[in-house]
């Protein structure tokens, strides 16, 4: 857990760097167009490379046991070349009737979708493919180095030629793709070998296809309901506008995240291994773990955005975008619920039951999109931030109730209501620093008022996390 944390420190100061730089150096205008094509590229991984990539994660270990993995992924390389194919074709589709507008050539659109498809797909196979194996230090440096490429490259892009969000994009992508050979290397050396295989049959195939066809869909809702909203801005209101709330709300979205995935990146392989006996208890029991560790710590997170949001705004983004503030909190409640959707969704993908995740998928996308619809036109930005909301508050409540009946679920209500008085603590903190200190704009105050709260945020956070702490039984 040490060394995942640690990496994942070092990842949130990239994180940070990156956010500042790119709104330093980029117009919110030009900024919307990077959002615009994270978008887009993410529609066509979530709906057709993230649910193989999960049910690669889930049978990752009995593979490896067996010799198979490089067999099955040469599979999976020519797939991901298929996506990219008919990512590019339908997208110069889309861009010619008019159904998008990224505000850039068409080829360069097809050439950041495509490349991006396939550089951060091959980046995010291998790498985390490392850490499922248990070689969590090269999983932690090859991560750290490939973020820390990908931001020199596309600073030395944007410097070079111009501030546009194409060559911001571009050279991102050069970074990642320098690690990912890398991680390719290392990941393909580690694994078992066998020399005897055969090729997969038809029910190989039916059961990756009964696994990842509701996940598909439920992700492709996950991103109408998340991400959508860009284009109805881009579309009802203008770049400007898209480029400050995105800003506002990615703050809280990549924080949250950034959080997220350090307990992902620690409890995923075990929790993975602890449900690969199909035991229903054991599965119950990984479940239980898993929640207990990972929702009063975020929830803490939630807490900590809320309580320092002037601050961040000053610290983490450029001078343009300083009224990014107002939309930090809309993220801070919708993604806490999405993470809330994320765990209770891990509760199908113990049961193999992952039609479970349709119709919170689907409620979440509808709402999502109609609310935005009509609260846009009417409170402008702040109507998209209420729309993403309530959609997602929602989308909590409907994979809560649909996966209840799979196992019995021990919500940890203590360590929540723990959770919330710490946070209440670090509310009442900032707002004392602001009264000692003052209302000061500067960078150096705004770093000390975040460096004050934050120290007292990780001592709460080492409370919450001692389970989980080298030594503790529970998740060796």
């Amino acid at each position: 857990m040490l060394l995942i944390a640690l990496g994942r420190v070092a990842q949130f100061l990239l994180l940070f760097a990156t956010i500042k730089v790119s709104t330093t150096l980029l117009p919110p205008a030009e900024m919307a167009k990077v959002y615009l094509v994270s978008s887009i590229v993410a529609f066509y991984a979530m709906l057709l490379l993230n649910p193989v990539g999960m049910f690669m994660n889930r049978r990752l270990h009995s593979w490896n046991a067996d010799g198979k993995v490089q067999h099955y992924y040469n599979y999976f390389w020519i797939y991901l070349i298929v996506v990219c194919g008919f990512a590019v074709v339908s997208l110069r589709v889309f861009i010619e009737t008019g159904w998008i507008d990224i505000h850039t050539t068409t080829g360069r659109a097809l050439l950041l979708v495509g490349g991006s498809l396939l550089i951060a797909t091959l980046n995010q196979v291998v790498i985390p493919g490392l850490n499922l194996l248990g070689y969590r230090g090269w999983f932690v440096a090859l991560t750290v180095a490939s973020v820390a490429a990908s931001l020199i490259a596309a600073i030395i892009f944007v410097v070079e030629f111009s501030s546009s969000a194409e060559n911001w994009i571009f050279g991102l992508l050069v970074g990642q793709l320098i690690f990912a050979a890398v991680g390719w290397k290392v990941f393909f050396a580690k694994l078992n070998v066998c020399n005897v295989l055969e090729k997969p049959t038809r029910q190989h195939i039916g059961i990756l296809f009964e696994f990842a066809w509701p996940i598909s869909i439920a992700v492709g809702l996950g991103w109408a309901q998340t991400q959508s909203y860009r284009f109805m801005m881009e579309s009802k209101l203008d770049l400007q506008s898209l480029g400050l709330f995105a800003a506002g709300y990615g703050i809280a979205a990549g924080l949250i995240s950034a959080f997220e995935s350090i307990f992902t990146a620690y409890l995923q392989p075990i929790f993975y291994k602890r449900i690969s006996n199909e035991n229903l208890i054991d599965q119950a029991k990984a479940w239980s773990d898993y929640s207990e560790a990972i929702i009063p710590s975020l929830l803490l997170v939630g807490f900590y955005i809320l309580a320092t949001t002037t601050e961040l705004t000053r610290v983490m983004l450029g001078p343009e975008y300083l009224s990014s503030s107002e939309f930090i909190m809309w993220g801070v409640i919708a993604e806490l619920a999405r993470v809330g959707v994320g765990i209770y969704g891990m509760v199908a993908h113990a049961r193999m039951k992952t039609r479970l995740l349709l119709v919170p998928s689907f409620v979440g996308a509808c709402l999502s999109v109609a609310l935005i619809w009509w609260l846009m036109p009417i409170y402008g930005s702040s109507g998209v931030g209420a729309g993403l909301v309530l959609s997602s508050v929602t989308a909590f409540g409907f994979i809560y109730v649909s996966t209840a009946k799979e196992f019995a679920q021990n919500f940890p209500r203590r360590m929540v209501i723990k959770s919330m008085f710490m946070g209440g603590g670090l509310v009442l903190l900032a707002e004392v620093s602001r009264w000692v200190v003052g209302e000061s704009g500067s960078f150096a105050t705004s770093f000390a008022k975040l460096f004050v709260v934050g120290v007292i945020f990780l001592f709460f956070q080492y409370i919450l996390l001692r389970p989980l702490l080298p030594g503790s039984l529970k998740y060796e």
